[in-house]
C-alpha cells in the first residue's frame, strides 16, 4: 500500500482563513452590538458609575401639647464642618485646627474619618461649636482650607427639659445594625432616629423625606459638579394629648411627695421612709387621651443631642435611681386595695354579693390553716358592698376571692383573673410607646409554669386558697403598671368601656394643616349593671369624702371638696427590706367624669399618706385651683389600706 499524499498547502491556508475570519466576524458583531444595540444602557451604566447621591436629613416635625404649645423643637446650632478631599490634600491644615477644637490630629482626623457620614459631603467634626471657633475660622478662611463654620439642625427639649423625657423621648445616630434592618430602609450614614418615647414610636411621621443631590465625580472620587438638587421635606408636626402644664404639675408633686416622704419616720422598719421614686397618670376616661405621664426620677433628653458622651450615659445607666426607667409604664406593681375594683365586680358578676348583701367584718377570716386580717386590725362590724370600699375592709374582699375558689367548678378556676383582663389588667395596654410592660395576674396555670420552668424562685408548684385571699386585696404575684390601673379605673369611671391609652391626637404640617387624625380606640368592655355601678360609685365617693374614708384626710379642707372626688387608696405590701409602695387612684367629677388621676410612691407607706396628696395636688391643677404643696398625710381613722 502506497503512503497517502501530503495535503497541499493551499489547503490549509484556505482553512486557516476560514477560523480567521470567523474569529473576526464574531469580534465585529460582539463591538455592533455593545456599540448599537446596547449602547444606551452601556451609557447610563457608565454615566451612573461617575455620579453620586448625596443626601440632606429633612427638619424633623415638632412636638406639641394638645394646646398647641411645643415640647421639642429644631433648632440651629453652630459647627465646624471640614471638607475630606480638601483636608487630604492640605495636612498643615489639621495640625492647626486641632488645637482650636481642642483636639489632637489623631482625635481630628478619626471625626473626619468618620464612616457614619457620606464620602461626598462635608463631616461635622466640632457640633455645638462656640462663637470664638466659628469666628477664627470665618476670619481665617487661608489658614483653614476646606473647613466651613455653619449651622445645623438639632433637636430641642428645653422647653420642657426632663418633665416629659419619659414621653417625647430622643433621637441619636443611626447605628449600623439598625442600618440593616428592614424598618430603617431609606436612612443613610449619618442619619438621626428616634430611639425612646414619641421620638421613636413615630419616626415615620416626624422623620419628613429628605433632600438629595446629585454629584458628577471622577475616577478617584472627587466631586467635580452638582448634577440636580431636590429640597427635603420637613416631618410633621404631631400634637399630643398630653397638656405641658399638667405634666409639668406631676412631676412637681411627685418630687415633692417623695420628698417628704424621706422625711418621715416609718414605724414599721424604723427609719425615715426611703421613696426612691413614682409615677402618675392623668387620663380623659371618655377616650383614653393621656393628658401626663409622670415618671419620677427622669432625665434631660438634651444629653443625647449631638451624641451623649459614654460618661453621662453610663451614669444614667448604672444610677440606682434609673432615671430610664418610665415607671408609668415600666414599673410594675402590686396594686394593693385598689384591685377591689376588680374583685367587687367579679363578686357581682358571678352573684356572690348584691349591692346590699351584709357581711359581718369581725376584723379576721380563717382560710385554712391561715387566719386573714384587716391590714389596719379594725372590725368593722355589719357593712355592705360601699361601706366596704369606703373603709377599704381586706376580710369584705378577702371573702370574695375564697368563695370564688371554693365555686370553682361553677364559675371556673380563674374567674376573678378573667375580670381582672377584662379590666385591662395582665397584657400592655396598647398606648404606643416603646418597651411597655404587660403586668401579671397569677392563675392556678401560671403557678404550675413558673414553677416548672423555674423551681428556686417559684416555690410553689399549686394554686391553694390562700392565694385567692390574697389576690383578691391587690397581693399574692399580682402585677400592675400604674398606666393599666388608671386605665382599669377609667374604664368603670366612663361606664364600662375599655380604651386604647391614646397620646396623640393629630399629625400636622408646619402651617397646622391636618394630616392624619388618631380616633379614640375601644378594645374592650366590662359589663357593670346599673345598681352594680351605683353602688362601687358610693363606695369610692366615700374614700375621699366620707370621715371614715381612706383618704378622707388627706383631702380634708381642701376646695376640691365641691369637685366631687371619688378614689381608693392602696398600699402594696412588699417583702423586707423594702417598704410598702403608696397607691392612690382617683376620678372627677364622680358624677361626670373628666379625669382620672393614680399616683404610685415606692417605700412611701400608706396609700392616703403620700399617693393621695400627690393627686390632690394634680387635681389642684386640673380644676385650676392654687397648688397647695403636697405634705405627708396622717391618716385619722385608721383605715389606711
Amino acid at each position: 500500500m502506497s503512503a497517502p499524499e501530503p495535503r497541499s498547502p493551499a489547503l490549509r491556508l484556505t482553512v486557516l482563513l476560514v477560523v480567521v475570519g470567523g474569529l473576526f466576524a464574531a469580534l465585529f458583531a460582539r463591538l455592533w452590538f455593545l456599540q448599537v444595540i446596547n449602547a444606551p444602557q452601556a451609557q447610563a451604566v457608565a454615566a451612573d458609575n461617575g455620579v453620586r447621591t448625596i443626601y440632606t436629613p429633612a427638619p424633623r416635625g415638632r412636638i406639641l401639647d394638645r394646646n398647641g404649645n411645643v415640647l421639642v423643637d429644631n433648632v440651629n446650632e453652630p459647627v465646624i464642618e471640614v471638607d475630606r478631599q480638601v483636608a487630604a490634600q492640605n495636612p498643615g491644615m489639621m495640625s492647626r485646627l486641632a488645637p482650636l477644637l481642642g483636639m489632637t490630629v489623631p482625635q481630628l482626623q478619626k471625626a473626619i474619618n468618620n464612616l457614619q457620614y457620606s464620602p461626598y459631603a462635608p463631616v461635622p467634626v466640632q457640633p455645638d461649636a462656640t462663637p470664638q471657633q466659628i469666628l477664627y475660622v470665618q476670619e481665617n478662611p487661608g489658614l483653614f482650607p476646606g473647613v466651613s463654620a455653619t449651622t445645623m439642625a438639632v433637636r430641642s427639649y428645653s422647653p420642657m427639659g426632663a418633665a416629659a423625657a419619659n414621653i417625647v423621648g430622643y433621637v441619636g445616630q443611626i447605628s449600623q445594625a439598625e442600618l440593616t434592618k428592614e424598618k430603617v430602609k431609606g436612612y443613610q450614614p449619618g442619619d438621626e432616629i428616634g430611639q425612646a418615647g414619641i421620638e421613636a414610636s413615630y419616626e415615620s411621621l416626624l422623620r419628613g423625606s429628605p433632600g438629595t443631590s446629585k454629584v458628577q465625580v471622577d475616577s478617584q472620587g472627587h466631586v467635580l459638579t452638582t448634577l440636580s438638587t431636590t429640597a427635603a421635606v420637613a416631618g410633621l408636626d404631631l400634637k399630643l394629648t398630653i397638656d405641658g402644664h399638667i405634666q409639668q404639675v406631676a412631676e412637681q408633686a411627685l418630687e415633692e411627695g417623695r420628698t417628704a416622704a424621706q422625711h418621715t419616720f416609718d414605724n414599721v422598719t424604723k427609719r425615715d421612709f426611703n421613696a426612691p421614686a413614682g409615677s402618675a397618670v392623668v387620663e380623659d376616661p371618655n377616650t383614653g387621651e393621656v393628658i401626663a405621664l409622670a415618671t419620677d426620677p427622669t432625665y434631660d433628653p438634651s444629653l443625647f443631642v449631638g451624641g451623649i458622651s459614654q460618661g453621662n450615659y453610663n451614669n444614667l445607666l448604672n444610677s440606682p435611681a434609673n432615671p430610664l426607667l418610665d415607671r408609668t409604664i415600666q414599673g410594675q406593681y402590686a396594686p394593693g386595695s385598689t384591685f377591689k375594683l376588680v374583685t367587687a365586680t367579679a363578686g357581682l358578676k358571678y352573684g356572690l354579693i348584691n349591692p346590699g348583701t351584709p357581711f359581718n367584718d369581725t376584723g379576721s377570716i380563717q382560710v385554712g390553716n391561715f387566719v386573714a386580717h384587716n391590714d389596719n386590725g379594725a372590725a368593722y362590724g355589719w357593712i355592705d358592698l360601699p361601706t366596704a370600699i369606703t373603709v377599704s375592709s381586706d376580710n369584705f374582699f378577702n371573702t370574695i376571692g375564697v368563695n370564688l375558689w371554693y365555686d370553682r367548678s361553677t364559675v371556673g378556676d380563674d374567674a376573678l383573673q378573667t375580670v381582672a383582663k377584662e379590666y385591662g389588667f395582665g397584657a400592655p395596654s396598647g398606648i404606643g410607646l416603646p418597651n411597655e410592660a404587660g403586668g401579671k395576674v397569677p392563675t392556678p396555670e401560671s403557678y404550675v409554669k413558673d414553677h416548672e420552668s423555674n423551681p428556686n424562685v417559684f416555690t410553689q408548684s399549686q394554686w391553694f386558697p390562700g392565694n385567692s385571699d390574697q389576690l383578691a386585696i391587690g397581693q399574692d404575684e399580682l402585677l400592675v403598671t400604674p398606666l393599666q390601673l388608671a386605665n382599669a379605673y377609667a374604664t368603670f369611671a366612663n361606664g364600662g368601656t375599655l380604651y386604647t391609652p391614646q397620646l396623640v391626637q393629630t399629625a400636622q404640617t408646619a402651617f397646622g394643616q391636618t394630616n392624619k387624625t388618631f380616633s379614640p380606640q375601644a378594645k374592650g368592655s366590662v359589663s357593670l349593671e346599673p345598681d352594680w355601678r351605683s353602688a362601687m360609685l358610693s363606695g369610692f365617693e366615700g374614700v375621699v369624702n366620707n370621715p371614715h374614708g381612706t383618704a378622707y384626710w388627706a383631702f380634708a379642707g381642701s376646695p376640691l371638696a365641691s369637685k366631687q372626688i371619688a378614689g381608693k387608696t392602696g398600699t402594696a405590701q412588699v417583702n423586707a427590706p423594702r417598704q410598702d409602695t403608696s397607691v392612690f387612684t382617683s376620678f372627677a367629677p364622680a358624677s361626670s367624669p373628666q379625669y382620672v388621676v393614680d399616683a404610685f410612691v415606692e417605700d412611701a407607706g400608706y396609700g392616703a399618706s403620700v399617693a393621695a396628696p400627690v393627686v390632690r395636688e394634680i387635681y389642684d391643677a386640673l380644676f385650676n385651683l392654687p397648688l397647695e404643696p403636697v405634705t405627708y398625710s396622717a391618716t385619722g381613722n385608721g383605715g389606711q389600706n
